[in-house]
């Protein structure tokens, strides 16, 4: 998107964390490279993506680059989290839709651990995954995910299908606004 030789303005860590099998690579690979696999298979250990957002501050055209962390959920990599998650500016709580009780539920042993961890203050955004996956909408357990939210200092809250696209970008330039005003960072416009 942006010539090698010119530097980003800003640098932010973002993880994806959730239990394994939610879409956390989908949601990655789908603002990375513009691409969804459905048979995506479980990430091991950790993959890294890297992806620009353009902002304008001071009246010029710059961009943020976001270092994406995608971390595999099964239960072996989770004594490798308090490595993973040092110096992280952002984080997306990701659960799926799809299997909403048990991904939901299991979202609560890792915002514990951030709490342990010194990031309380982090922002995060709930993300859940696999809408399309949904026949009826309804069908979807509202009050179990506002229960959630409640518990979780009102955490914000999206739906998503990076099958669809549907609301991919929306997120990540939510969470770099979130980053951008919790650090006080000048900037005047995401693009």
């Amino acid at each position: 998107m942006f010539k090698d030789d010119i530097k980003p303005t800003y640098i932010f860590k973002i993880c994806l964390i959730g239990n394994g099998g939610v879409g956390k690579t989908c949601i990655a690979r789908r603002l990375c490279l513009d691409t969804f696999d459905a048979n995506t298979k479980l990430t091991i250990g950790i993959d890294f993506y890297t992806h620009d957002i353009p902002v304008i501050i001071n009246g010029e055209e710059s961009f943020v680059r976001l270092s994406i962390w995608d971390f595999g959920g099964q239960e072996q990599f989770k004594k490798m989290f308090s490595y993973y998650i040092h110096g992280a500016n952002g984080v997306f709580l990701v659960f799926s839709l799809f299997n909403l009780n048990n991904s939901l539920l299991g979202l609560n042993w890792w915002n514990d651990h951030l709490s342990k961890l010194l990031h309380k203050e982090t922002p995060k955004i709930l993300v859940g995954c696999k809408s399309d996956l949904i026949q009826d909408p309804e069908k979807v357990d509202e009050l179990v995910i506002e229960n959630f939210r409640v518990k979780h200092n009102s955490i914000p809250f999206y739906k998503t299908s990076s099958k669809d696209s549907h609301n991919i970008r929306g997120v990540f330039i939510d969470m770099v606004e979130a980053i951008l005003k919790k650090n006080d960072f000048e900037y005047e416009k995401i693009l």
